[in-house]
């Protein structure tokens, strides 16, 4: 596979906070990536920083050979936050507008996520329940045809089901050249679906490899494996 994300000696500061210093890591295309990390460590603010929203960075930051910026946005898909719609808006309201917004949006293929995910593009953004707001704005980051998938949380406070389903759609809709970074507490709902994991702990990605092949190095499933790396 090749190589789709490089950062090397990677600084970022946030006012006055140091929040990464000489951060490196490298993934490969193809993959369904966990970035795995207690509260507070950077999880969210690495996922900023690949999408282009996190500015004033120091080091190398590459997507696909291009230093991450405004043109590494066109083929990166970031989830949003479903707050970031208007609530008296229709979900069709939204594709319309990310037909426009985004050349590399799939129109078809929002159509088809939202009857896999019981939505209708008739429904208002503020008519919602949590799960469905959440499998709605995983349906339009995965109907961009993009390179680099940046999930941030999107199992959070939604229920059994609805988990079930987002988890559903990344397997069907996940193109084999593009690759998914992954960041969530639903451990053990996500174990059977990643290929590798990161974990981020004081700043460093201290580990990086094949789920498949920690485990049968440390004989311990994925809530093992983080309860080992941070001594809980």
């Amino acid at each position: 596979m090749e190589e789709l994300i490089k950062v090397d000696q990677l600084s970022y500061r946030k006012g006055m906070k140091q929040i990464f210093s000489q951060l490196s890591f490298s993934a490969s295309s193809g993959k369904i990536i966990a970035l795995i990390g207690e509260n507070g460590s950077g999880k969210t603010t690495i996922m900023r920083l690949l999408s282009g929203l996190a500015l004033n960075w120091k080091g190398q930051m590459k997507i696909d050979n291009c230093v991450v910026g405004t043109k590494t946005k066109s083929f990166v898909a970031y989830l949003e936050d479903h707050n970031t719609f208007q609530a008296n808006q229709q979900l069709e309201d939204v594709i319309v507008f990310y037909t426009h917004f985004y050349p590399d949006f799939d129109k078809r293929r929002a159509y088809e996520l939202l009857r896999f995910m019981n939505l209708s593009e008739t429904e208002k953004i503020g008519d919602l329940s949590k799960g469905n707001a959440e499998k709605f704005s995983l349906s339009m980051t995965l109907a961009r045809r993009a390179k680099l998938y940046l999930l941030d949380e999107p199992l959070s406070g939604v229920d059994l089901l609805s988990r079930e389903k987002i988890i559903q759609s990344l397997l069907q809709w996940f193109d084999e050249d593009s690759t998914i970074i992954i960041t969530t507490h639903q451990l053990r709902e996500i174990e059977n679906i990643i290929d590798e994991v990161m974990f981020l702990r004081d700043g460093q990605i201290i580990l990086h490899e094949s789920l498949e092949t920690i485990k049968e190095a440390k004989h311990k499933d994925l809530e093992g494996l983080y309860r080992e790396v941070y001594e809980i």
